[in-house]
Formats: structure tokens, sequence, C-alpha cells
């Protein structure tokens, strides 16, 4: 099979909306104002470039290109094509936002609704040798949409007075498959995407063509038995005719296993071949942290006519994979994953788009934040369902890096009309290409129906939602419910299915059962005290916590890029726009509860530190609450990454750069970890160990002053099992004057980190600054190793400026010392500071 690709070299024009595609004839009489770009692109790509609009992910930018979505927009190539004759061809366009009309050399191709799937048609009929032009009319979609069609699902669709503000949200999003959020949410505007948005090109072939390669697994003892699938298509329409096909498996380029299937009969259309191999002692893939990512290469080879061949190479990881919802006491289940039948606590974040206008994102920008998510101690993703299934290359770094990804389907905070036909036809193509694109990955982990669509039928959580739903009127609970699971069940049954996000129990999001989103007794409390206080995260009592979340500012030069100045105020409508939906002046709450008064009156700088560290303190104490429940199996904060600045929930923000808090949940996901807590006047140690490894966590426990003047320890050593999780230590809390100090754990080796109990808010503990006291300072290639001390309690230890450390805004116990790396490539002398 070859390619051809046509991303290069497209022109772009405009239209009144109403110009329909018979009137590509007209738009090909303009003689100005075309457009240059290639492909992926969204209209708005080409209009910044040129300078026709401002970028919307700066200020308030976004207000001004509103009329893009109320145009018409079409597309135009004009290429080359050598003889082709003989070969079947076909038009791939991997993903059009979002209706579409497209033609090849003026002749009516085929109309596309959906970006979640690709447009593909056969060509060759319509392609000629020499000069040919491919033509595409691109709308929103959000045109078609009528007051009647709204009706049919009650309007039940998150509306801008509780999802997004004044500038966004749209009720005609549920009957449009395209990217929910683009319309806008509580943590981006509405910049509704158009486009082409994938890669374009020509796939020819000869005779036969490998479709599908599937493969699943299953161990028994020393052995790995693998099953591949090959999915071949016979292009003669009538005719038989005979190929030969081989399926290897090696790693490493070593051959591990080879079947060879001679003289094999093709009959038109589709065929099937489904082989056995077995790999001895196989090198098992395993999450970050439990072990290494080994990643087999299988390759499908088939010959037809002695010379003409068709290849297909997959990495694949070699692992079991299981969710367990099995019993537990009264009416409680479990809802834990064992990989390679050991159990796996869930540690990681909420995934969203990266970019407003998210055809630009680059292959880097996935890269780098993958790479965090692994620094951070990631063993998870959740791909939410508001957003996009993403494209191929991040599932594959996800595989390289151990990153189990719980997969939503794109349905998001809506009822859906899936009692219509055609929308029924377009979600099962939509689930049925993106389960068989994803189904051989070693990092999924989960397929999930839909993001809170379960949840607003619970009058409990939701009394504003007053929606019924029927058997003939199932308002998108068809789509989950049913269609989902017969699409997984032939696909890829061996990937867990779950009905949506919140889900489980007699209502959606109970404790007893399945997945919870933790916001109405959190963040999104109308109590301001409970929307600021961690330590409420010890009365969890879910099973899984799959999203909940904590606010908090970007660094200034952060916050400049995207106000799109260095002078700027906490006030006015672009500042306010770039601050979350539910922020609702809670960061400076946290600020006042927890470092000082008056935070308002703070400068730029103070802020972001201040409320840098509330949010830090919130995501690392809830984390590690969470980890600590014995019978919780999973915490995943809302969110990790941003699709612009903002004053929000993520650790990395738009521009790549490391919040505050990035460091604090870095610190609470540590695969080897203690945590202590006080639990009505005893002392409670929590070992956690979410490695294969056995670990110990030595060094001193006790009482010590802040000031470092009194030292009550005894030397501990705490066994942790690999894959463990379980209660160390419990007895009597001394007496002792808690303002004035706390107990504390020195570790000397082992763990990570040292460890101090909070024993109340951090603005209330009585203790001076210390200095902070420069050990030894090592430059080793890029890094500066820097070992610090101090002889009294440290909070919120930094290095500044823009640099990116192993470990940042932490504590330092009395007496204790600190190594931490500095990317510190100019070997520039570091200057720290502290928060108290």
């Amino acid at each position: 099979m070859e390619e051809i690709n046509l991303n290069r070299g497209w022109k772009l024009h405009d239209s009144p909306l109403c110009w329909e595609k018979e009137k590509l004839a007209e738009v090909k009489l303009y003689q100005d104002g075309w457009l240059t770009c290639d492909i992926p692109a969204d209209v708005r790509m080409p209009l910044i470039e040129k300078g026709i609009i401002k970028d919307p992910v700066v200020a308030d930018h976004c207000l001004e290109s509103e009329w893009v979505e109320k145009r018409a927009w079409w597309f135009l190539k004009e290429f080359d094509l050598p003889d082709l004759s003989g070969k079947t061809i076909e038009l791939v366009m991997e993903a059009l936002d979002t209706k579409s009309d497209i033609f090849i050399n003026g002749q009516y191709a085929g109309s596309h609704r959906s970006v979640h799937y690709p447009f593909v048609c056969p060509a060759g009929h319509m392609l000629r040798e020499g000069k040919n032009e491919i033509a595409v009319r691109v709308t929103t979609g959000l045109e078609e949409v009528t007051d009647e069609q709204l009706s049919q699902i009650n309007w039940a669709v998150c509306r801008e007075d509780d999802n997004g503000g004044k500038y966004r949200s749209d009720y005609r999003r549920a009957f449009v498959r395209r990217p929910q959020y683009t319309v806008g949410w509580d943590w981006g505007p509405r910049v509704v995407t158009c486009g082409i948005v994938g890669d374009v090109y020509l796939q020819c072939s000869e005779k036969a063509v490998i479709r599908n390669v599937e493969i699943r697994n299953r161990l028994q003892g020393e052995k790995a038995f693998l099953t591949v699938t090959a999915e071949v298509e016979s292009l003669p329409m009538i005719s038989t005719q005979s190929c030969d096909l081989q399926v290897s498996v090696s790693y490493e380029a070593q051959v591990c296993a080879v079947s060879v299937l001679k003289n094999q009969l093709l009959t038109s259309g589709t065929n099937y071949f489904c082989v056995d191999l077995e790999i001895d002692h196989p090198m098992l893939w395993w999450p970050n942290g439990y072990g290494e990512q080994p990643l087999y290469r299988i390759a499908v080879d088939m010959v037809l006519d002695h010379d003409i061949k068709e290849h297909r190479e997959i990495t694949y990881g070699i692992r079991s994979l299981r969710l367990d919802t099995s019993p537990l006491e009264g009416e409680n289940r479990k809802f834990q994953f064992y990989v390679n039948d050991v159990p796996v606590f869930c540690r990681g974040g909420d995934w969203i788009p990266n970019d407003s206008i998210y055809a630009r994102v680059t292959d880097r920008k996935i890269e780098k934040l993958l790479e965090e998510a692994v620094n951070a101690n990631f063993n998870m993703l959740r791909i939410w369902g508001g957003g996009l299934y993403e494209r191929e290359y991040f599932y594959q770094l996800c595989d390289q890096k151990g990153i189990l990804i719980w997969q939503d389907f794109m349905f998001a905070c809506a009822t859906y009309p899936d009692h219509l036909e055609w929308f029924r036809a377009e979600a099962a193509k939509e689930l049925e290409y993106q389960t068989r694109r994803l189904g051989s990955h070693a990092c999924m982990a989960l397929f999930c129906g839909s993001n809170e669509n379960h949840w607003l039928f619970n009058p409990q959580d939701n009394p504003q939602w007053q929606v019924d739903f029927t058997r003939e009127k199932p308002l998108g609970l068809y789509i989950a419910n049913v269609l989902a699971k017969k699409i997984i069940h032939a696909n890829c049954p061996d990937i867990p299915y779950w009905n949506s996000s919140p889900y489980g129990g007699k209502l959606p999001n109970d404790d007893s059962c399945g997945d919870v989103h933790r916001w109405h007794n959190g963040f999104m409390s109308k109590d301001m005290e409970e929307r600021i206080e961690p330590v409420l995260y010890d009365e969890v009592r879910s099973r899984f916590v799959s999203e909940y979340g904590c606010v908090g500012p970007c660094c200034v030069e952060s916050i400049q890029e995207y106000m799109g100045t260095d002078e700027y105020e906490r006030t006015g409508r672009a500042w306010e726009m770039h601050c979350n939906v539910f922020e609702k002046d809670s960061v400076y709450a946290g600020i006042r509860k927890h470092y000082l008064d008056d935070p308002e009156k703070l400068e730029m700088e103070e802020y972001v530190l201040y409320g840098g560290m509330f949010q830090a303190l919130v995501l690392g104490y809830s984390l590690e609450a969470i980890r600590a429940r014995m019978d919780c199996y999973g915490a995943l904060f809302w969110m990790y990454n941003d699709t612009w600045g903002e004053t929000g929930w993520t650790i990395v923000d738009y521009y790549l750069r490391r919040k505050i808090s990035y460091y604090a949940v870095k610190r609470a996901l540590a695969p080897v970890k203690l945590i202590m807590r006080c639990d009505k006047g005893e002392l409670v140690v929590w070992g956690l160990n979410d490695s294969n490894t056995c670990a110990e966590a030595e060094g001193e426990l006790g009482y010590v002053s802040f000031d470092g003047s009194i030292r009550k320890l005894r030397t501990v050593v705490f066994k942790l099992p690999a894959a463990s999780r379980q209660c160390v230590l419990r007895e009597k809390l001394p007496v002792e004057d808690y303002r004035k100090g706390s107990i504390m754990f020195l570790a000397s080796g082992g763990v990570e980190d040292s460890v101090c109990l909070r024993m109340d808010d951090m603005r209330n503990l009585e203790f001076e600054k210390s200095q902070i006291e420069i050990v030894q300072t090592k430059q080793i290639g890029r890094c500066t190793h820097v070992t610090l001390t101090s002889r009294g309690y440290i909070h919120g230890a930094y290095v500044k400026g823009n640099y990116s450390c192993s470990d940042n805004y932490f504590d330092i116990l009395p007496g204790e010392s600190r190594e931490i790396l500095v990317e510190n490539p100019n070997g520039e002398e570091l200057r720290f500071g502290q928060v108290r």
C-alpha cells in the first residue's frame, strides 16, 4: 500500500454561511482574499498568521473572532498525480471539523458530520493522471441545530450560568459530533473550531490490503500466548486470489516467534486470518513505577503473485489487565485495576485538549506533557469526554512511558439525541473506529461511556436537572448502556468498560461502588470553608476518585503571555475571563485562611507565590488522604493540562511551565511514601509502596520543635512489601505543644522525603523564619546538585527564577538535609527563598 500525502499547499476562503455545496463554482471565481495553509489547519490559524484576527487564547481576543463560526469555509488543493491505473485509490481525511462536503475534480465525493472518525471514500474514478483538485466546504455544524431539535432533549445541556459564564456554552453542541469544549467550558473560552484538522492522503493499493491487525494475549506460567488477527480486504470484486501470510514477533531485532501461512485463499472483500504464537519467558509491560515497558514488534507481511507485498507493523506490550469490582462489606464493591495480577493504585490526573485551537498542537507539546506526567509519578491519565480522542502518537508514547489510559468516549455533560437513527449511526461509526484503533495498545486500561451524563439524572447532586429518560427516548444512555458495550465486546473484549464517569451504586456518584467526582463536598461547595479546607479529604470514602480539584495561578511569565502585556491589574474583563469560572475568590480565601490577611493587596509575584502554595497544599494533602484509604483504589485530580492560560485547575500551564502545585503533586504521588495523620488522639502512619519491589522506610520518628531545640526521636524501620498499602504504626499521640512543633519523621533511607504531621493551618503555627544553608553545590552536566539544610523549620523553600527542579517549594525539617537537582546548564549561581 502506498500513501500520497496531501497536507501541504492548500488555499482557504470564506463565504456566506448560506452558500451550500452547490456554490463551489462561485467560490472558485474569487480572485482575492485567498489564504494559504498546510494541513492540519483550523481556519483561525491562517487568519492569525495574516494578522486578520488576534490569537484567541490571549487577553479577551476570543470575543473578536466569534464571527468565524458564522461563515462557511472552503479549502482547495491542487496537485499532480502519476499514472495510477490498476490501483485502488481512496481519499482519507483523518479529521474534519465538523460539517463537511468533499469534492474531487469538481465531483461531489460525499459529506461528513463528525470529527471523531475519518472520512474515507473511493477516489480512483474521479482522479486522473496529471493535475487534480480537492475542495472541501467546512462549517461548525452548529448552524443546523434548531430549537425544535433542542426541545427533544429538554435543552439539557450545561448552560452558561453553570458551566462557563457569560461568554461560553452552547446548547446546540449536543447534536454536533465536534469537540464539545470548543463552545467554552469553565476552564476555556468559546473558540468554535472549524477546519481540516487531521492528515489528508491518498491510499493506493493493489489487489489486496491489510485493513487492521488485532492482538490479544494470555499469560500462563512462564509463557505468553498471542493471538494475532489480520483483516485483509481482497480488492477484485468477483475473483479469488492466493497469498502467503507471515506473522512475526521480535524484540530488539531478535525474533521471538514466527508463523507462516502458505497459499491462503482470498475471497472478494473481507478475509480474516488468525494466528496463534507462543513466547517463552515474555518481558511484561508494567505501569510507570511498577516496572519497565518493553514493547515487542509484531509484523504482518502478505505476498501476492510473488512480488506484490503488504506490510503492517505494530508495537505491542505483553500484559494482562483486569478491573476487579468484587463485593466488599455491605453494599460496597471494589474498583481496582490489576496489571499482570498485581494490584495497581491509579495515580494521576484528567487530560483535556492542549489548545483552544487543537489543530496546532505539536507532537513536541504532547511529548513534553507526558514527560512531565511521568516525572510527577503518574501511572494513569483519564482522557476527558468533552474533548478529543488523541492522535496515535499520544497512545504510542503512553505505551512507551507506562501511562495507563482511562478513555472516555466523547460525550459530556449533556443529554444526547440517541433516539434518532442518524445520531446512533454516527455514534456507532465513531466507537467502531476508535475501539479498533486503540484496542491493541498496552496503555489502554478502560473505555468509559461518557463524562457525567448519567450523573445528570442524580436528583440528589443535580436537582436543577429535571429531565426524565425512557427507553423510547434514552437521552444518550442507549449509547453508553447498550451500543458501546456491543462494540467493545466485538472489537476489544479484554479492555474493561464502565458506563460513565461518575457511575456506580444506586445513584451515580455513590461512594459504595465505581468512581466518583468529588465536587459538591469539595471545591465546588457553596460553603467557602469546604472549598479551601484540605483536611476534609481525610473523610473520603469512595472506591475510586476520578475527578476533583483546586485552582491556583500560573507563574508571572505565563500571566504576562496570556494577558498580552506586562502592565495589568487583577481586574477587568480579560483578567476575569482567564480566571476559572468556579474560582469565585477561592484563591484569596485560601491565602487568607492559610497564610495572611488582605491577599487582594498583594503584588502579582506574591499573589502567585501564596496562591500557588494554597493550591499545592490542597492537592498534595488530598492526594495523600485518598491514597491512605485502604479501600480506595485510585486518585485522579482535575485537571493536569490546560487549553489556554488561566488561574485554574492545572499543575502544568498552557505554556508548559510547572505551577507551584506540580511539585506538591509529585511528592504526594511518590511510589514509595509514608503518610502521617492524627486520628482521634492517635498518631497513624500509613506505608505505601506502589512498586514491584520491597522497600524500607528508615529514619527517626518523634516530636521536634520548629526551632529544632526540642528533639524527642526514636529510630524506626518500616517494612513496605511490594505493591502494598498498610498501616505501619498506630499509637497514642504524645502531649506536646503542637503550635511550636510537630511529629516528624526524618528519613535516613528507603523513602525520599521526610514527613511532618500537619496539626493546624499554616498561619496558626508559631515559628520564625530560619536561614536556608547551602551544604554543597556540584555541577554535573546540565544540572546543579544542591544540598540544603536548616537548623529550624522552613516552609516552602524554593529556587528563585524560572528553573525546572527535581523538587521545589518543599519544607525542610529542623536539621534535615535535602538534595535537589536544578536544570541549570550554564551553572548560574542559585538563590533561594522561602514562603514563611
